[in-house]
């Protein structure tokens, strides 16, 4: 299996990415970095893959705008997160022409990939690829075009576009980029976040195909601009009568139709997204405290009262789990320390 970046138009050979059939390896995890410099500047990319997932986190520093074409001989998955600049990508056998700006992605599939990027700034982005078996094992036949179970070619397909700017969507990709507890954890927290990653993306795009009834689109649209302003204000939360007020909605449709599109009550999507941050942010090591103000909640009584019905752990406790694990202590030890 491989991958090359050929730079153009002068198809110079940039970076050529050699990997294991299936991306199996010995290790747990294995990971390199790789790099290649041309006039119009460099790239970097480090990369880190195990059996049936490869993610690719790629800088690319450029001075003029730059194209390069990316190729590989076997089936791809891929979802491309940009974490800052822009990405354009045009598929070289399908009329397919994309560009996501910071806080966009987008999942495509396809029997060979055959894409040329272009970049025209300093630009960042984070990429899952997963393998055709991978794909198969986990969304079953019926729901898998029949190509997949005959092992015809498939076109470039898109799957999804959308953003991704803030809430949960942002929080897995942080810890999937960050983490960094030891190889045989790793593995199965990466694969547990692509897994969430991905269920997320299919459920949007479920959500988005079905329109709630007696909604219109301009309705859905609003309710996205809705959840928008939700995530967007964690520590000073829109009420119901604002939310309303600055999407144009009135307050049945906001009620009913949020419920509907996105599973969660207005508030209670809100407590999702704090609780997720306040998650995070307790791994990095913040105090409660300091926690408690950054996710909204004025008293840290209650955001602990919160925390606890959310997870069953005092959120004190997370930074001693870490370390426990860390440690390397066995999860019989750690159920008898935190939960007996």
């Amino acid at each position: 299996m491989q991958i090359n970046f050929t730079s153009l138009p002068n198809r110079q050979s940039q970076l050529n990415l050699a990997y294991p059939k299936e991306f199996s390896g010995a290790a747990h995890i294995e990971q390199r970095t790789s790099s290649a410099a041309a006039e119009w500047g460099n790239m970097k990319i480090k990369e880190l893959w195990f059996e049936g997932v490869c993610l690719f986190n790629s800088h690319f520093n450029v001075n003029t705008t730059s194209a390069m074409r990316l190729q590989c001989g076997s089936f791809c998955w891929v979802m491309n997160f940009v974490l800052d600049g822009e990405l354009a990508v045009q598929s070289n056998t399908e009329d397919v022409n994309l560009t996501l700006e910071k806080g966009r992605y987008h999942t495509f599939y396809c029997s060979a990939l055959d894409i040329d990027l272009v970049v025209n700034q300093p630009t960042e982005v984070f990429t899952i690829c997963l393998t055709q078996r991978f794909i198969r094992k986990l969304l079953g036949k019926d729901i898998l075009p029949e190509n997949f179970e005959g092992g015809g070619q498939e076109p470039f397909t898109l799957v999804t576009t959308d953003e991704y700017r803030d809430g949960r969507f942002k929080v897995l990709i942080k810890e999937m980029v960050k983490a960094g507890q030891p190889d045989y954890i790793r593995r199965i927290f990466l694969e547990a976040k692509i897994l969430e990653l991905l269920s997320m993306q299919l459920e949007r795009l479920e959500n988005k195909q079905s329109s709630p009834g007696n909604f219109s689109k301009e309705d859905v649209s609003r309710l996205e601009e809705a959840k928008t302003l939700v995530e967007q204000n964690l520590q000073t939360p829109c009420s119901l009568i604002e939310l309303a007020r600055k999407t144009g909605l009135n307050d049945f449709k906001l009620k009913k139709g949020f419920k509907e599109l996105f599973g969660h009550t207005v508030f209670g999507y809100l407590f999702e997204l704090r609780m997720d941050s306040a998650y995070q942010l307790l791994k990095e090591g913040k105090t409660v405290g300091e926690v408690s103000e950054i996710v909204g909640y004025k008293n840290a009584h209650h955001f602990t009262s919160a925390f606890k019905k959310k997870y069953n752990l005092l959120p004190s406790q997370i930074g001693k789990i870490l370390t426990f694990i860390l440690s390397g202590y066995t999860f019989s030890a750690l159920s008898a320390y935190f939960f007996e």
